[in-house]
C-alpha cells in the first residue's frame, strides 16, 4: 500500500506501537470506534482503545459519517475520550476512490505533536475498517496543515516507531484524469518507501489511491485493479496483471489507463519503458 508518512515530526510512539486494545468485542466482531484513553487511565498501557460502534449498517459514506460523529462525541466508557478538542464538528465527509475525505471544524487545526498523531490515528483506524476505504485525508475547514508533506493517512503508517523506520522518500509524477479537460494530467507527490516496498509498488499503490484532495483530477485505474508481480530489467518495468481485471469496454479509456501507468512509472529515474502482461502473456490494448 501507499504509506505516505502520517507523523509530522520524529516522535516517540511507545504509546502507539503495539498498544491498541479492544474495550469490548461485540458479537460477530462488528465495526469499532477507536478512542484515546485518559492519560491517568493509560499508565503505560494502551493509549488507543477500540469500542463497539453503534452504527453497523448503511452505505460507506453513511457509515463513515456515523462513525466520525461517534468518535467526536466520545465514548460511554468513562476511561475513554474523543482525541479531538471540544467543539470539533464534522463539516463534510465524502468517499473518493478508496479514500475518505474528512473536513473538520477549526478546533482540529489546534492539534499538534503526539495529540495530532493520536487523533489522526484514531480517525484513520476507525474509517479504514469500511469496505473500499484504505486511506483518509483530513482537513480543517478545507485547510491543509502546512507541516504535513502529504494528507494521505493509512492504518499502517502510525505503527512505525519513528520516521527513521522509513526509507528516503521519492518524488514522482502521477497521472490522473482531469475531469475538466478529459485528458491525463500529472500531480506531483512525494511517497515514503518502507521496508519491503519498491518504488514501483509505491507508485502503483498511489495511483490506486487516487489524487490528493483539492484538484479536478480523478483516478483512472479500474476499481478491482491489482498486480500479480512487477520487476525491473534494465530500463524496462514489467507489470504482470491478473486476467480478472474489469477493463472498460471503450478502447480509448483502456489506452488512457495504460498511459497513466506508463507515464507515472517512467517518471521514476531509471525506468524508460513499461511492458504490461496479462497472466504472464503479452496482451495488446
Amino acid at each position: 500500500m501507499k504509506r505516505a508518512a502520517l507523523l509530522t515530526a520524529a516522535l516517540s510512539l511507545v504509546l502507539l506501537s503495539g498498544c491498541i486494545r479492544t474495550a469490548e468485542d461485540p458479537p460477530g466482531r462488528g465495526l469499532m470506534v477507536y478512542y484515546s484513553s485518559y492519560p491517568e487511565a493509560v499508565r503505560g498501557q494502551d493509549a488507543i482503545v477500540a469500542a463497539p460502534a453503534a452504527a453497523q449498517e448503511g452505505d460507506t459514506r453513511t457509515l463513515a459519517r456515523a462513525l466520525i460523529c461517534e468518535l467526536l462525541a466520545g465514548a460511554q466508557n468513562p476511561e475513554l475520550q474523543s482525541p479531538f478538542p471540544p467543539g470539533t464538528e464534522l463539516l463534510d465527509v465524502s468517499i473518493s476512490g478508496k479514500r475518505a475525505l474528512v473536513d473538520l471544524s477549526e478546533p482540529y487545526a489546534r492539534l499538534s505533536g503526539i495529540d495530532l498523531s493520536i487523533a489522526d490515528y484514531c480517525l484513520t483506524l476507525t474509517l479504514t475498517q469500511l469496505e473500499g476505504v484504505n486511506a483518509v485525508t483530513v482537513t480543517a475547514e478545507g485547510w491543509t496543515p502546512p507541516y504535513r508533506k502529504t494528507q494521505l493517512l493509512t492504518a499502517a503508517d502510525p505503527l512505525l516507531g519513528s520516521r527513521e523506520d522509513a526509507l528516503r522518500p521519492v518524488t514522482v509524477q502521477l497521472y490522473f484524469l482531469d475531469t475538466e479537460t478529459q485528458e491525463l494530467r500529472a500531480q506531483q507527490q512525494t511517497l515514503a518507501l518502507y521496508e519491503g516496498q519498491t518504488r514501483v509498488s509505491a507508485v502503483l499503490d498511489a495511483l490506486m489511491q487516487g489524487p490528493e484532495a483539492g484538484d479536478t483530477l480523478q483516478a483512472v485505474l479500474p476499481e478491482n485493479f491489482s498486480v500479480l508481480s512487477s520487476r525491473t530489467d534494465g530500463a524496462v518495468c514489467y507489470l504482470n496483471l491478473p486476467g480478472n481485471i474489469r477493463w472498460p469496454a471503450d478502447e480509448a479509456e483502456r489506452r488512457q489507463i495504460v498511459e497513466s501507468l506508463t507515464r507515472s512509472l517512467t517518471s521514476l529515474s531509471g525506468i524508460e519503458e513499461v511492458q504490461i502482461l496479462i497472466e504472464g502473456e503479452n496482451t495488446p490494448f
